[in-house]
């Protein structure tokens, strides 16, 4: 479509010259006499370029270009000047007229402004195409990551963990919906408190390790709920960063992991089942051969009481075998302790009888710290899982005893026993390859074994069950290459 040019001279002659030029190249040119008539057709004609002399009747051509200017700044003004008016068409220029050419008028020149005033008109259209196609990837870029944005809230508000933003005070500023469901609106609420019911963050808090060091890290807790139910949870953090590095929140995503916990406390279950089953088979295995050995005895000497002897044996050791039976059928599910009382001087003795064999056969000493014989202090417990605890502890003891390479060192295991009034504690310490401190916090953990093939990873993660279910705790402390002390502690019942 041709450009719209409004050509206002009063000069006819000069009118009818660039009229015919503007015609042969291809514009749409329309005509004015003055300056009055020019800016009435500016108004309805919309021209995209105006040409006009500087000296015209009633409207001057200076006031003409900027009334144009004001009205619409698209539309292109070249000037025509004559002598004495370069003043005038130098303030033309600075009032954003394209160009000006000078009377006479030379038609090459006006070719030269005309391409000037185009180029601008199609530079100008241009940058305005580029703009909308700009404005339009902006547009589209934005619905994107909108679009973006609304799924991975949704994934954040529908994820099953419960996900929390913490800042640097250890408030909550944004949590997904899990959290709002079981813990109501938490913004502003310290995290440690809402969820852990403590005073200040813990040791272990992946949230205050995040901040410090800017690495992901991770924790298992017990959380007690609203309900008053314990639940255990595995803990994860992350940091989230400013543009300059600076991590200013981290988010914590918490996974509830009863279930799992549970799965390990039924395997940790067969674990000691199997344990004490093993030890007790191979004790009744052992008074069957004894029997079996009086009974054909007796049978080879026809000695009536030799057989009776060993008759009476081994139906004790059924007797024994089918009350096992029964208790394996009773422990295959969980079961509250069978407590009784026990006195500990015996019970001490019962584990060191059990143990005494393997320690002299490996060159290892027993020192012995326990009550006296005629103390009498009697305690209620599972005698079965609590000794069972023991005894995989004392087994420990005594690989990590064999682990020593040192033909010097005097290999020793202490067995020591202290009564207080709440409590009961046993203390099993040994001097062989100890543990490093990275491994201490795993030692407990199901599988986990520092023997490779040779260890099942139950024996001590059986132990820590074993104490928690009497209301106990269990720890250790240890020194590579120097020793390894466990401490048991059961309350007095």
């Amino acid at each position: 479509m041709a450009m719209k040019v409004l050509l206002a001279a009063a000069e006819e002659i000069a009118l009818k010259a660039i009229k015919k030029c503007l015609v042969h190249d291809g514009y749409e040119v329309h005509t004015a006499d003055n300056g009055v008539a020019a800016s009435r057709m500016v108004e309805t004609l919309l021209p995209d370029i105006v040409i006009t002399d500087i000296s015209m009747p009633e409207i001057g051509g200076v006031d003409l270009l900027r009334w144009i200017k004001k009205k619409n700044s698209n539309i292109e003004v070249i000037m025509i000047t004559g002598y004495g008016e370069l003043k005038l068409a130098i303030e033309s220029l600075k009032m954003d007229a394209v160009d000006f050419i000078t009377r006479p008028v030379n038609m090459d020149i006006v070719a030269i402004a005309m391409k000037r005033a185009v180029d601008r008109i199609l530079t100008r259209e241009q940058l305005a195409l580029y703009t909308e196609n700009l404005e339009s990837l902006v547009r589209e870029k934005t619905r994107e990551l909108e679009t973006s944005e609304k799924r991975y809230v949704q994934l954040f508000n529908e994820s099953p963990a419960y996900i929390s933003i913490i800042d640097r005070n250890f408030r909550i500023v944004e949590f997904n919906k899990q959290i709002e469901k079981q813990f109501g609106n938490v913004t502003g609420r310290c995290c440690y408190k809402t969820f852990k019911q403590l005073d200040e963050p813990y040791h272990n808090c992946p949230v205050r390790k995040t901040f410090q060091d800017g690495m992901n890290h991770t924790a298992e807790i017990d959380v007690t709920l609203d309900d008053g139910s314990v639940r255990n949870f595995f803990l994860q953090s992350s940091a989230i960063a400013d543009a300059g590095g600076r991590v200013d929140h981290v988010m914590e995503m918490t996974t509830d992991v009863t279930v799992v916990h549970q799965l390990q406390e039924h395997l940790a279950a067969l674990g000691l089942h199997i344990s004490s089953i093993s030890h007790g088979i191979k004790g009744m295995l052992t008074g069957l051969d004894g029997g079996q050995y009086l009974i054909s005895s007796g049978i080879e000497k026809k000695d009536m009481q030799l057989i009776q002897d060993g008759w009476d044996i081994a139906r004790e050791k059924i007797a024994q075998i089918r009350k096992m039976v029964l208790d394996i059928l009773m422990h295959s599910k969980d079961r509250p302790l069978a407590r009784e009382k026990v006195n500990v001087f015996d019970f001490v003795q019962e584990l060191v009888t059990v143990m005494d064999t393997k320690m002299k056969k490996n060159s290892i000493a027993l020192e012995l710290d326990s009550l006296k014989p005629n103390s009498g202090v009697v305690i209620e417990i599972d005698r079965q899982v609590l000794f069972s605890a023991l005894l995989a502890i004392l087994e420990n003891a005594v690989d990590a005893c064999r682990a020593v390479r040192n033909i010097r060192t005097r290999l020793t295991i202490k067995i020591s026993v202290e009564l207080s009034r709440d409590e009961i504690v046993f203390k099993i310490r040994d001097n062989g390859k100890g543990l490093a401190r990275e491994y201490q916090e795993e030692v407990f953990s199901l599988f986990y074994s520092d023997k490779g093939a040779m260890g099942t990873g139950l024996g001590l993660f059986i132990a820590q069950r074993s104490v928690k279910k009497h209301n106990g705790t269990i720890r250790v402390d240890s020194r590579p290459g120097e020793f390894t002390e466990f401490t048991i502690a059961v309350p007095v019942q």
